[in-house]
Parts: C-alpha cells; structure tokens; sequence
C-alpha cells in the first residue's frame, strides 16, 4: 500500500528575463507590426488549443462530496459489507455449525433395525417358524469426541478472526483511497488557484501592453505561463475524477468522511492482529483434525437388542426370547493411514504459512515505522520551505509593482511558492496516512 507524490505544477523555466527599462527598450526597437501579428496568431493557437469549459462536464462521473457526519468506520462497514469476502465469511461460519453438531451428535453412526424370518415351508413343511427383530446402536469410544469438540471450537474461533481479517483487509483499500482522494483534491484545488491567478496577471500585463509599459514579449510569455497552468489544472482534475470513481466503485458511496485522521495506536506487538490470530486457529483446527482421524480409526462398537420367536415342528406354541449382543470390531480402519497423511501434511504447511505471515508482519511494521518517522520529517522540512517560498513570493510581487521585477521572475516566484504550498499539504496528508498505515500494519480496524 502506497502513495506517490509529483511536485505539480512544475517552476515555469525561463531562460531569458528582462527588466522594464530593457523590455520597453527592446519593445521600441521591435517592428510594431510583427509583434502584433506574432501576438494575434499565439491568441488564434491558445483559442483553438484551449477545450471550452462545457467539455469538462461531457463525461459522466461521480462527484464525491466530504460529509462532516460520515466517519472512517462508516465508510470500512459499509464496504466490508457489500464485498464478496463476506460469503466466505458466512461459509465459515456454516462449517464452524457443522463440526459444532458433529461434535455433539449422541451416536456416531445411524442406528439400524433388523428383521428376518425363517420358515420350512418350501422343503419339509414340519410347521417350523422363526421372527427376529433387532435394533443395534454404534457407541462411541471413550474420548473419542474429544478431537471433534477441539475442531468446532477452532472453527468457531477462526470464523470470528475471519471476519476481523476481512474487516482488515477492507480497511487497507478504504484507507489508500481516501488517502489518494485527498492527495487529487489538494492538486486539484492548488492547480486551479494557480491558473486562475496566472491567467489574472496575463490580463494585467495586457493591459501593461496597451498602455507601452510592457512588451508583448512579456504577454506572449504570461499567456503561455498560463496555458502551463491550465494544462496542469487539466491533468490534477483527470487525477482526481479517477480518485472518485474508484472510491466510489469500492465503498459504493458518494460522500467521504471530512475527517478520516486516525490517532496512533497504543498498540506495539502483532499479538492482537487479525491475521495472526486466524493463522493459529487454523493450526488448531489442523491439529484437531488429527485427533479425530486418530480415534476414527478404530470402529465403533456396536450394542445390539433384539427378540426371538419361535415355533417348532409339530407345536402349535411359539418360544418368545430377548436377545442382547455387543460387537466390538478387532483392528483399524485401513483407510485412515491416507487421510492422516494427508492432515499431517496440512498441519506442517499451516505451521510454515504461520511464520511466513509473522515474518511478512514484522516486516511491515517495522517499514511502516519507518515511513511515519520521515513522513513527519518531511512534513516539517516542507512547512519551512512553503513559508519561505511564500515570502519570496509577497516580495517579489511587490517588486513588480515597484517595476524591480519583471514578469518572468514574478512567474517564477508564483510557480515556487505553488509548488511549495502543494508540497506542503500533500506531506501533511501523507503523514495522516503513514499513521493510517502504522495502525493498518499493527492489525488495528477503526
């Protein structure tokens, strides 16, 4: 998870400037007439270069709007809500029910009835009958539940931690697009101030022009100046419509939390993290599901009640019997040596996925540790350097009202001290966000 910052828009490089005495000097000594002509065919390009406005509006987009009622936790419910992660939540939660009844099921096979009879009648008819019914009942081992209950309990376990992860893991897209949507909303606001304040000094310096104080030198090179900045202000808004669009196609909203800072946690270790803890769990489950293969292996005993009746040959009277049994099967079930492979082989990649995933969290932490110490560094070193570029920038605007500057510098000040300014608020967001990031790697959902 990442956020790149551009310096934009860029000091206008000009590699020739004059004073006033020099413009005006150089403007007399010009061919009035070429310069003219030169000035209205640069006016004829910027007509034709430049969209309408209209244009801006052609494409259909989604206008996100900061709403001060609308917070962080808001926006990461209501997208972990909608997104498909939750019906593989809502399936572990199933499996957790399952093992659960499983676990509690009184006899571990269904019980069967039986019932045949006997009869003479085909061979010699001497009137022998024979009824027996029966009913038999598979026990369970003792203790042999046991790894069945330790099975549904980790699968419960891990079907909350489930959701804590997703939960997580939509707090991590949630977070990065705000971030990016603030970042693009800053460019964009910062760009437009800047275009409209370039194109107010080229009227200034066209009136300068018809009045012989400037040259048309100098309109030529403010118009441009403000082209750049207008192109500038087209790529921010591109940038930002695209921040829109994707906030809005992953929470589903229009609106965004005003305030989405989030205060560092107190939390240090990995211990309480949502990733971590459902890795454990599925090494419980694992762990579980030897035990029960262990004690499946042995068949189940099986209890058996039943009643003779019966009439010999030659009597009229039938001999009623209860009959009472236990079969209790001798060996293991030849099957459950590959099953128990098969979980063994389990249990050792969840161990190894387990410390992979720490690993990979220690990792994250300690880079992301790292980034909120420079991104406050940054953030302090960009202030500076924004209130100095804005105090050159007053000084040098009252220089060109003094006629001791001449446009070139004036629009290079203006440039710097812009560039400066985006510089400084796109820090400050970057630290709200390293913060973010901060709680993100720790495990921590707002």
């Amino acid at each position: 998870m990442g956020i790149t910052v551009t310096n934009s828009p860029k000091p206008c490089e000009v590699t020739e400037y004059r004073d006033r005495s020099s413009s005006l000097t150089t403007a007399r000594t010009l061919p009035r007439v070429g310069a003219l002509a030169a000035l209205v065919l640069f006016n004829a390009l910027n007509a034709s270069a430049e969209p309408p406005d209209p244009a801006l509006e052609a494409h259909a987009h989604i206008r996100i709007e900061p709403q001060s009622s609308l917070s962080l936790r808001e926006v990461i419910r209501t997208t972990a809500a909608q997104e498909a992660g939750t019906e593989v939540i809502a399936a572990r939660r199933a499996e957790a029910d399952a093992f659960a009844w499983d676990a509690k099921r009184l006899w571990p096979e269904p019980p069967s009835l039986s019932a045949n009879h006997v009869t003479d009648r085909i061979g010699t008819d001497d009137g022998y009958r024979q009824w027996n019914t029966g009913l038999e009942l598979p026990l369970w081992w003792p203790g042999q539940r046991r790894g069945r209950r330790n099975r549904a309990r980790a699968a419960a376990a891990a079907a909350g931690h489930a959701e804590q992860a997703h939960l997580l893991e939509v707090a991590g897209w949630v977070r990065q697009a705000i971030a990016e949507l603030a970042l693009a909303g800053v460019r964009v606001e910062l760009a437009e101030a800047e275009w409209r304040a370039e194109d107010a000094l080229a009227d200034q310096i066209e009136r300068a022009v018809a009045l012989q104080e400037l040259s048309e030198r100098d309109l030529l090179l403010a118009r441009s100046a403000s082209l750049d900045s207008r192109i500038h202000f087209l790529e921010a808004l591109e940038e930002s419509r695209h921040a829109e669009g994707d906030y809005a196609l992953l929470t589903g909203l229009s609106a965004s939390p005003s305030d989405w800072t989030e205060a560092t946690s107190e939390r240090t270790t990995l211990e309480a993290h949502p990733l971590l803890l459902l890795a454990r769990e599925n090494i419980a489950r694992a762990e579980a599901e030897i035990r029960k293969l262990q004690n499946d292996q042995w068949g189940h005993p099986v209890v058996a009640f039943g009643s003779q009746h019966e009439r010999d040959a030659g009597n009229d009277d039938f001999d009623n019997r209860i009959l009472a049994g236990l079969r209790i099967p001798l060996g293991r079930r030849g099957d459950t040596r590959v099953e128990l492979a098969m979980a063994q082989r389990a249990l050792a990649e969840s161990q190894r996925d387990t410390r992979r995933l720490e690993r990979r969290l220690q990792g994250a932490l300690a880079q992301a540790e790292h980034r909120l110490a420079l991104a406050g560094e940054r953030a302090r070193t960009a202030t500076e350097r924004a209130r100095m570029a804005s105090e050159y920038r007053r000084l040098t605007e009252i220089g060109f009202g003094l006629g001791e500057a001449d446009p070139g510098t004036l629009l290079r000040a203006r440039a710097l001290a812009t560039s400066a300014e985006q510089t400084r608020r796109e820090t400050q967001i970057l630290y709200q966000f390293g913060i973010a990031e901060l709680n993100q790697a720790l495990g921590v959902i707002p």
